[in-house]
């Protein structure tokens, strides 16, 4: 069982400043170049006129007043490390994710900014370029932000892990991944799922089976968890343990397509539990959550046969025959009845089957032969010797029917004998 990984989790990716745990890192503290934070009155109503610009997505006016504004001569390191920054947000917004990076560079190479947001930009550069399907310098940018501050938030290894994904080092981004998990308060299901994902992609199943049991109980609700934990046991070969999942999937209410009620079905004969196989398709059948038809009325009647549920098995039997094309399910029909010594319901049944035909010879045979067997049973014995006779056509019914005919003689006499000791008295 593989799931493949086809998207880059790009709200992953920009979870980043959300955290709720960190790593101290014991680099040292980084100490800006130059007077943070100096700028003049006009250039604060500048930066303050062009912010506004960007919040009314008016981004062409904003980047052509900043793009002015850093061009000129004599501005301090720090107006410009701010420009820089600014332009990047709006090439961000944008979608212009390669020069939105560009631009956070500048910034940073200006070393200007306070810490808290020169590690911003060194970490949003970084997601960026991944962002953008540069993974490998996307990590590069990663671990030279890692290498600076002083803190590194729980998000951070999972944008680590995602991009090592992307390269399909899957061993790298587990480590990664799990390193943001054990970091965090909450980690999140995004995560999760990431970590769920490479497991499949490196076959470990049972850690696969371990994360799911963690994100059913995060969202015990989310269909997908419950389908893919009992399909890894399975792989596992932990049958039970599968079947007692999809189980509980199916009491939570979470099945909303016929293949997951013939999957549990289908896991429960498996099982060898024929009476809750034959009860989970009843159920289904009745509430139009599975197709009545030939197909599924007769494994419906098969199991029931398999929990000795005979009256149960003849009526699921009957349905099928309704959508029969041929004889065979009304013969399957009869073994029931005759089973059950239902002699007229036998009667009716193998009419049916041989009027539909369809049947080989050995069956045809047969069917003639437990026709002659019912009619007897019913003291019809001149229509039990007519089926005897049409059974002894029939190459491997014909010793029997001989045997039958020999013994129909004795019971016809047995019976005139009956009559005229009755008709004397």
């Amino acid at each position: 069982m593989k799931m493949k990984i086809t998207t880059l989790f790009v709200a992953l990716l920009f979870s980043a400043l959300a955290t709720a745990g960190s790593l101290k890192t014991g680099n040292p503290i980084r100490k800006p170049s130059g007077q943070v934070g100096l700028m003049t009155e006009p250039q604060q109503k500048k930066v303050t006129r062009f912010s506004e610009m960007m919040a009314d997505e008016k981004y062409a006016e904003a980047k052509a007043g900043l793009t002015a504004m850093v061009n000129k001569s004599g501005v301090s390191g720090y107006v410009k490390a701010v420009v820089f920054q600014l332009l990047g947000h709006i090439e961000s917004m944008q979608g212009n994710y390669v020069s939105a990076a560009a631009n956070f560079q500048k910034s940073i190479e200006l070393d200007a900014m306070p810490n808290t947001t020169h590690f911003q930009m060194m970490l949003h550069r970084a997601q960026f370029l991944m962002i953008d399907g540069k993974h490998q310098a996307g990590l590069k940018a990663l671990d030279e932000y890692m290498s600076l501050v002083d803190e590194i938030p729980d998000s951070a290894f999972a944008v680590k892990a995602n991009a090592h994904v992307q390269l399909e080092q899957f061993r790298e981004a587990k480590t990664a991944i799990k390193q943001a998990i054990q970091l965090a308060d909450q980690p999140k299901e995004s995560w999760y799922q990431l970590l769920l994902a490479i497991h499949s992609e490196l076959s470990e199943y049972r850690e696969m089976a371990d994360v799911l049991r963690i994100l059913i109980g995060i969202a015990p609700n989310k269909k997908v968890y419950w389908m893919q934990l009992h399909s890894v046991l399975f792989t596992l070969k932990k049958d039970k343990e599968s079947l007692a999942v999809w189980e509980m999937a199916y009491r939570k209410g979470l099945f909303d397509k016929e293949s997951d009620y013939m999957q549990l079905f289908k896991l429960y004969s498996y099982n060898d539990v024929p009476y809750k196989a034959g009860d989970v398709l009843l159920k289904a059948l009745e509430a139009g959550k599975v197709e009545s038809n030939f197909k599924n009325w007769k494994q419906l009647g098969q199991v029931w046969y398999g929990a000795r549920e005979l009256r149960k098995s003849m009526k699921a039997y009957e349905e099928a025959s309704k959508f029969a094309t041929d004889g065979d399910m009304d013969l399957t029909r009869s073994y029931l009845y005759v089973d059950l010594e239902d002699w007229s319901k036998a009667v009716e049944s193998i009419n049916s089957a041989l009027q539909k035909g369809g049947l080989d010879d050995n069956k045809t045979g047969n069917a003639w032969l437990m026709l002659g067997m019912s009619y007897a049973s019913l003291k019809k014995y001149s229509q039990a010797r007519n089926a005897f006779n049409k059974a002894l056509k029939y190459q491997k019914s014909r010793s029997n029917a001989e045997q039958w005919l020999s013994h129909l003689t004795t019971l016809e006499k047995k019976a005139e004998a009956a009559a005229q000791d009755t008709a004397a008295e």
